[in-house]
Order: C-alpha cells, then sequence, then structure tokens
C-alpha cells in the first residue's frame, strides 16, 4: 500500500516530508538537488573591493564610475562557479540585461565583460594609489619637472599640472598629471572641454607615455620634457577620446 503524500516514480527529483517519515527504500526518489554554495566571503570581499561598487559594464560602455546598487554576477551562468575570476560586480540594471536574452542582442559576451571588469580594475588601482594630499600641493624648488604648463601659440588654450609622487615600488619616478583643453573658446554656446588624470612614470627618455588600455586604436599621450622649462605633448588615435576637435596637441612652457 502507498503511503498518503509520496509519489512513486523515477522521474521524482524532490524529497517529500511522507518521503521521510516513512523512510521508503533508496530507488523512490532519483535525485535530490543541492541548495547554491553562496560565494566565499572572502571572494565576496575581493570583488567588492576591487570595483569598489563601481559596475563594469557602466564603465566599459560609459566611462560611468558613479557607486551603484548592484549585485555579484557569475559571468559564465554557473552559480556554483565561485572563483573570483568568474565574478563581478553589475549594477541591477546590467545585471539583468546580462541575464537575459536582451544580453545576446547587445553583444554583452563573457571576454567583453571580463575585459571591462579588468579594465575598471586597472583604473582604480591607479586611482586609489596615489599619494592622498591634503592642503595644497607645494611643488618643491628643485624638481625638474613638476609644475604648472600653458600651451603655447595654438589659438585654443590648454593647462597641464604634474605634481610629484613618490617613487614607486620598483624605484620609478613618478607623477601625478591633470590636463584641461578647450576648443572654440568664441563658439555661441561655449567651448567644447576636455579632461585627463593619471599617475605617469618618467622614462630614461624624459618623457612619460599614458596609454588608455593598451589597445592599438586607444588614444596615447606622450608628454616629453625638454630644456628650460617646456614639454611638448603628442597624442595618437585622440579624435573623440575628448569634446569635439579637443586635444592637448603642442608645446607648453612652465609658469
Amino acid at each position: 500500500m502507498r503511503s498518503p503524500g509520496v509519489v512513486q516514480g523515477a522521474e521524482l527529483n524532490v524529497v517529500s516530508l511522507a518521503c521521510r517519515i516513512c523512510e521508503l527504500p533508496e530507488g523512490c526518489i532519483k535525485a535530490v538537488p543541492m541548495a547554491r554554495k553562496p560565494v566565499p566571503k572572502d571572494v565576496l570581499t575581493d570583488v567588492l573591493v576591487s570595483s569598489r561598487r563601481r559596475c563594469c559594464i557602466c564603465f566599459g560602455l560609459d566611462r560611468d564610475t558613479h557607486l551603484k546598487n548592484g549585485q555579484i554576477a557569475h559571468l559564465d551562468g554557473n552559480r556554483d562557479n565561485n572563483r573570483e575570476g568568474n565574478l563581478a560586480f553589475l549594477c541591477l540594471d546590467h545585471h539583468d540585461d546580462y541575464d537575459s536574452r536582451t544580453s545576446q542582442r547587445k553583444g554583452l559576451t563573457i571576454e567583453e565583460v571580463k575585459r571591462y571588469r579588468d579594465e575598471l580594475v586597472r583604473t582604480i588601482n591607479q586611482a586609489f594609489t596615489q599619494q592622498v594630499h591634503f592642503g595644497n600641493v607645494k611643488t618643491p624648488p628643485q624638481d625638474p619637472y613638476a609644475g604648472q604648463y600653458v600651451r603655447l601659440g595654438s589659438g585654443h588654450s590648454a593647462e597641464i599640472t604634474i605634481a610629484p609622487l613618490p617613487d614607486s615600488h620598483e624605484g620609478n619616478v613618478q607623477y601625478f598629471l591633470q590636463g584641461l583643453a578647450l576648443w572654440g573658446a568664441e563658439r555661441t554656446h561655449g567651448p567644447n572641454l576636455g579632461t585627463f588624470e593619471f599617475v605617469g612614470v618618467v622614462t630614461d627618455e624624459q618623457r612619460i607615455v599614458y596609454a588608455r588600455s593598451g589597445r592599438p586604436d586607444d588614444c596615447v599621450t606622450t608628454i616629453q620634457f625638454l630644456d628650460d622649462g617646456l614639454i611638448e605633448v603628442r597624442e595618437e588615435n585622440w579624435m573623440g577620446e575628448y569634446g569635439m576637435n579637443v586635444n592637448f596637441i603642442g608645446r607648453y612652457r612652465r609658469t
């Protein structure tokens, strides 16, 4: 006689309370599903800290670095694969997009999202390892590179500030650079603006090279230190990096 509440047959894959009570022989249940493993706390912490709760898709598509409410996404779709390399912090909207069919229409592949994640982590590491200055930064009079530089003779103003930082762990001389460039100051609706901020290392050739992400088509800014307080800035693939027609190309003098 069959016990109440017990469904016979090999296709059943859940355990009923009645089956546990009557202790039927093994075989009446074919499979028992296991609960999904939670992400280990140390792995979860590493993902949150490395992203600083910034969504890597927001950053990759729009360079949006705002704090977001979000979730940890399993990029390969396997929620039991809790390796750090398979996880990314995504905002709620992009998490839904990535897990849905919409992501396929937009072409959000796992390789693309991993690339965005790695770019975000590199950018955050640069920003958060800068020396924090309290008050005004004073440039040592003997520093050959630091100071405020103004572009000469282009008709479109630009300024670059170079501030000293402690040497890197490898002993390299490094600086924090900020730039602001304008184009079209006479325009009715105002000029287009372009900015950059990065940490650069002075090479043996007395230059600093800033490559955005290492891809061949990305903008690369090279700052060459010259004599008499001059620098020369060259840029490759700069179209579209800043506002329309904005770039930092030219010669500058330290003020």
